[in-house]
């Protein structure tokens, strides 16, 4: 993967900084957020060098930061929240596809939440945080495709996807809550809500009480607000793991 990061990179920009970048990521392991980190400098690295037709510098003019994750956690905690309550009727009599395409622009913002906020638990866990993207990510191919399908053939036989595109990324979510609980980067609080969350939501399909269902998604809303707040807040300097 680190050898096919650095052929993002313009040739020039490869043959002066190549081997050194290589050698600086073999250090460490890589998260999600280091990817798009390092897909953000490439795509600056080749602007620059069609720019200006020479070899570009070391310098990063869009990089991939706490503060992007923190944003992106706050809204899609309003898009799961304003999706959620929309689709048990809490506004009242809504067409069904407002919410379902509330929720699945929720799932993507979220999506990138998890991989701007995973700088420092995938110092210590890559597997899990790798894990969690890929199951968020899973989740929101497949309520896409279930969104898709209603949306071109009609009816309610979609239904299934994107209740198993919501119970994925939820899981996804729980995961990475769960790593950064762990390595206490972020708000524990925060990721312990969105974990409560998720077991409150999922308990409802047991215990069949609808009250349960806004507990769950308020509790998993203000989880991702919590950690997205605190993100901005701290906008951590993440040079360490920028690319040359």
């Amino acid at each position: 993967m680190r050898s096919l990061l650095i052929r993002c990179y313009p040739a020039r920009w490869r043959e002066r900084y190549g081997d050194v970048f290589l050698a600086l990521l073999e250090e460490r392991p890589l998260g999600p957020y280091d990817v798009a980190d390092i897909l953000l400098g490439a795509l600056d690295a080749r602007l620059r060098s069609r720019r200006r037709g020479s070899p570009t510098t070391q310098g990063r003019g869009s990089p991939m930061s706490l503060r992007i994750g923190g944003f992106a956690a706050i809204l899609g905690a309003v898009l799961w929240a304003v999706g959620g309550l929309l689709s048990i009727g809490v506004a009242g009599d809504v067409d069904g596809q407002v919410p379902v395409a509330i929720l699945m622009v929720g799932m993507i913002v979220l999506l990138v939440a998890v991989a701007g906020l995973s700088a420092f638990q995938a110092r210590s866990h890559p597997g899990a945080i790798w894990v969690a993207f890929a199951i968020t990510a899973i989740g929101t191919v497949v309520f896409f495709a279930g969104y898709a399908g209603s949306v071109m053939i009609g009816g309610d036989g979609f239904w299934g996807l994107w209740f198993i595109g919501v119970v994925t990324v939820m899981l996804g979510s729980g995961l990475f809550a769960a790593v950064t609980y762990r390595t206490r980067v972020l708000s524990r609080v925060g990721a312990a809500l969105i974990g409560i969350g998720i077991v409150v939501i999922l308990g409802e399909a047991f215990l069949h009480v609808e009250a349960l269902i806004p507990v769950g998604m308020a509790c998993f809303a203000l989880g991702w607000l919590t950690l997205g707040v605190e993100a901005i807040r701290l906008d951590r300097p993440a040079s360490a793991i920028h690319p040359a």
